[in-house]
């Protein structure tokens, strides 16, 4: 595990590091295993070149594709839109940023989630009101 990498998501400071030969600065959301059991970081490109889309927006690195890996003095605000806490991308989170408070979200219905072999039943977890 990158200690690096989580204690900039907790510090909500930004990431410098160098992928595929160019030079990345990203704020850092989710960092764990994903579902290829590779050790890999979600989060928004803000700055730097990337060959497959120049703009900024979400991306996913590997973390031993990662080279010089620094924190920057440089924060953030939070998550970004889009963001999902529970991405089912990631099987084990090392460390991620906190979801947008609950207060700011519509309510929904909470949803069971199935294993990562999918052998469990999704559904409504809370029970519905019978119609007379």
């Amino acid at each position: 595990m990158n200690s690096i990498i989580c204690d900039a998501i907790r510090a909500k400071r930004r990431l410098r590091f160098v992928y595929d030969g160019y030079e990345r600065i990203v704020e850092p959301h989710v960092y764990g295993i994903n579902t290829a059991n590779h050790e890999a970081l979600r989060g928004w490109l803000v700055a730097g070149w990337s060959e497959s889309e120049a703009a900024p927006g979400w991306r996913t690195y590997l973390e031993r594709e990662m080279r010089d890996v620094h924190a920057l003095a440089q924060a953030f605000d939070g998550p970004r839109d889009g963001y999902v806490a529970d991405d089912r991308q990631m099987r084990q989170v090392h460390c991620r940023l906190e979801a947008a408070s609950a207060a700011a979200r519509p309510e929904r219905p909470v949803r069971e989630r199935g294993t990562t072999k999918g052998d469990a039943p999704q559904g409504d977890v809370a029970p519905r009101a019978s119609r007379p």
